[in-house]
């Protein structure tokens, strides 16, 4: 079995794993955004990283103080912009749903994600056919998110219009008068804008990564020394604005709500389905080489894309949202995955 062919099977697994990771929110009626999301920001983004880092990386300390000052401050350069992109990521599924947001959001950072390590690191591969499928891919997946933009624009018409004859339309209903639907579109942009930081931690952080080879890392677990600095960095901002808002709404105190003790289980699963996708993603990028950080992306991005529309619809998402706007939906899901999938052929000339 080839080494990319396991590092393409590895990447549609990671991706399975990250469209899923949000779903429960769905079922914390009784929290607030910012109750659920830290306990998977604490799991995903502190504990279960560093516990990776202390299973595959050996010497992991002297990791950390041999790699210098420039490569821990990128990190956490890249962990905070991230952790900012995680931020609006989070209140896009809260104002325009699990399918809009990740179609929007992961439609751009698979774009920039492949583009920016293409350019800075592969730029003599653009004018190849390589880099031309490349540069399709990119063009397809924008056409994308413009018709998911589109689609999501006429669904809150038809929400703001028909009378809510469901459970599910009318939760979806009140979702959109809490925030409109540009708010929630910029927050879609910049969650995608600063997704990709994680993958250019894996791209441009090399020394460390050539590093924790050097001290006894496998070149299969390689990447997992960049995860946990950089999504430590992450969770800073990420914490501060949880913090903001317990103080704004009072809601720290919905921690210990009664019939809540089960959000917490909800939480911790969503930080492992989560940091558990970014781990095995890291290992597909390995198996694919030099190039898996510029076409492993698109890979793992495809796959999300899919399976959490699949997870939109499942969850009613659409349902009440009219022909017209579930057609979009769908002509904009495939130019998307047309766009991965071209970017993925890519790899192969």
């Amino acid at each position: 079995m080839s080494a990319i062919f396991v590092g393409v099977a590895l990447s549609l697994v990671a991706g399975i794993l990250n469209g899923s990771f949000a779903t429960p929110t769905k079922y914390v009626r009784k929290w607030e955004w910012e109750n659920i999301w830290p306990v998977w920001a604490v799991v995903g983004m502190f504990i279960f990283p560093w516990i990776i880092v202390l299973a595959t990386i050996p010497h992991s300390g002297q990791l950390y103080g041999d790699v210098g000052a420039h490569q821990i401050f990128l990190l956490a350069l890249f962990g905070v912009g991230f952790g900012l992109a995680q931020i609006f990521f989070g209140l896009g599924i809260a104002a325009v749903g699990i399918a809009l947001n990740f179609a929007i959001a992961i439609g751009i950072s698979t774009a920039l994600g492949s583009l920016v390590p293409l350019i800075f690191q592969h730029a003599n591969t653009i004018l190849t056919p390589q880099g031309e499928f490349i540069l399709l891919g990119v063009l397809l997946t924008l056409v994308g998110i413009a018709l998911s933009a589109i689609a999501g624009r006429e669904k809150e018409k038809q929400f703001r219009l028909a009378l809510p004859l469901s459970e599910d339309a009318q939760e979806a209903g009140k979702d959109n008068k809490r925030m409109s639907f540009a708010t929630g579109l910029t927050f879609c942009i910049l969650a995608g804008l600063g997704s990709p930081l994680g993958n250019f931690g894996l791209a441009f952080c090399t020394p460390t990564v050539n590093r924790a080879v050097a001290l006894g890392a496998s070149i299969t677990n390689k990447y997992n020394a960049v995860w946990a600095p950089l999504y430590t960095a992450s969770l800073i901002p990420y914490l501060i604005y949880c913090i903001y808002l317990w103080r704004k709404h009072h809601s720290f105190r919905l921690f210990a709500a009664p019939g809540t003790g089960v959000y917490w289980f909800y939480g911790i699963g969503m930080g492992l389905l989560w940091m558990g996708s970014s781990a095995i993603y890291g290992i597909g990028a390995a198996r694919i080489g030099d190039m898996g950080p510029v076409l492993g992306w698109p890979l793992f991005m495809s796959i999300i894309i899919i399976t959490s529309s699949a997870w939109g619809l499942f969850m009613g998402e659409w349902k009440g949202a009219g022909k017209k706007s579930a057609n979009a939906m769908i002509l904009a899901v495939v130019f998307l995955i047309l766009g991965f999938v071209t970017l993925a052929y890519s790899g192969t000339l």
